[in-house]
């Protein structure tokens, strides 16, 4: 039986040497020969912070993450996901100095401290409600404001790092491999979120082998990164995680109508960056609070529209015809026109870049040819969602019903 102080020392000592994870971190400070500050995380056990990320996030700009949810109204659907864009910012900056390490041992001569505070710094310009809550400015360019000027800017000159470079980081200008690592096809963004936003909404889809990948990804020959071939199935399970996340969380179908009520009664936030920090999710659900429109009213009350009709569109122009003529048909039956979201307004499944698999000849190929299950997965299927007030519901679901017995080309599905 261990004493009260065997056990604390047991529960809170250093990870071992031989952890992965802890090799890599302890790789990368002594490419600095720096201290960390650690902190604990529930998805990657310990994080540690160089003095310059530590300084970082005592910034205000980067506390004000902790007010702005990751998922923005996600929590309405799944209750946990109350998680913010400050500890998936931790996150990000972890994973990408485990891939700098790893790509310095495969002969990457960059600077890992750009990756890492790039990623660190990221998504500072998110606005309330994320995604949901674009505004005005882009979120890209308000990070960017904020990483050359102010707070931010000061912090990085007294540790010796230009902000200049730290921004062209975070816009793709800088370093091919410090630029994917902060935003890419395999990018630390990407593989913290993934873990983060299944283990908070209680889902087991954005599960990957987080630990082969990181040891598989290389330098591409052509700049970025690549994946050597034996990781084929690591990066395979990175890219089927993402599409279920966005099955079955990103594109839930409540989840989405929510954003949709969101886009009709936000405001465009300030363009000054000191102006827009004072901005963050309290502040915004204020305004909902008191916003008589039905929109806000909805969201506050939690009398969410109902999704009557689910479509699958191809490319063919005579099912978009079609969906097209539903959507009229109950605007006109209802009398005031129903609302309608397309999963073509997210991101796709297949990206418009890829992941090259780097084979042992030096070749590299698509990760999409390597990869038969990828291979057959058709990226060009779009489902649109019909959505009406609770009270037009069942009229609504009826009018469905009979335009499905009339659709030639679509599959329609009246949904409950």
């Amino acid at each position: 039986m261990l004493t009260p102080a065997q056990r604390f020392r047991s529960e809170n000592a250093p990870p071992s040497p031989d952890e992965p994870a802890a090799r890599a971190s302890r790789h990368t400070a002594a490419l600095r020969g720096a201290p960390m500050h650690r902190v604990r995380d529930p998805i990657h056990g310990f994080i540690d912070l160089t003095p310059v990320e530590a300084a970082l996030v005592e910034t205000r700009p980067v506390q004000r993450l902790r007010r702005v949810k990751q998922l923005g109204l996600t929590h309405l659907v799944y209750p946990g996901a109350e998680h913010s864009r400050f500890v998936h910012s931790l996150g990000a900056c972890h994973v990408a100095g485990l891939l700098a390490s790893a790509l310095v041992r495969a002969g990457w001569t960059g600077d890992p401290r750009l990756a890492r505070v790039g990623a660190l710094l990221h998504d500072l310009g998110h606005p309330p409600f994320s995604h949901a809550g674009e505004r005005g400015v882009p979120h890209e360019d308000m990070t960017l404001a904020l990483v050359r000027g102010g707070e931010i800017a000061d912090v990085l000159r007294a540790h010796d790092l230009d902000p200049d470079a730290v921004a062209a980081t975070v816009a793709g200008t800088g370093d091919p491999v410090a630029c994917a690592l902060v935003s890419g096809q395999l990018d630390a963004d990407r593989m913290d979120y993934l873990l983060r936003d299944a283990r908070m909404c209680g889902v087991r889809y954005g599960e990957y082998d987080l630990p082969r990948l990181v040891e598989s990804v290389v330098p591409a020959p052509d700049g970025g990164l690549a994946v050597r071939g034996a990781g084929l199935h690591a990066a395979e399970g990175l890219l089927l995680a993402r599409y279920s996340m966005f099955q079955q969380v990103y594109f839930h179908r409540t989840r989405r109508v929510l954003d949709l009520l969101l886009e009709e009664v936000l405001p465009d936030w300030p363009s000054d960056p000191e102006a827009f920090l004072d901005w963050d999710d309290g502040r915004a659900l204020e305004l909902l609070r008191v916003d008589p429109r039905p929109a806000a009213r909805a969201i506050w009350e939690r009398r969410i529209p109902v999704c009557v009709a689910e479509l699958e569109i191809s490319a063919d122009p005579a099912q978009r015809i079609e969906a097209d003529a539903i959507a009229a048909r109950l605007g006109d039956v209802l009398g005031a026109a129903p609302r309608v979201d397309s999963s073509a307004r997210m991101v796709t499944f297949r990206p418009s870049g890829d992941i090259p698999i780097l084979e042992a000849d030096g070749r590299t190929r698509s990760v999409f040819a390597a990869s038969p299950v990828l291979r057959r997965m058709d990226p060009h299927v779009e489902v649109r969602r019909i959505y009406v007030d609770r009270a037009h519901a069942d009229q609504a679901r009826a009018e469905v019903a009979t335009l499905r017995g009339n659709a030639v080309q679509l599959r329609l599905f009246t949904s409950r």
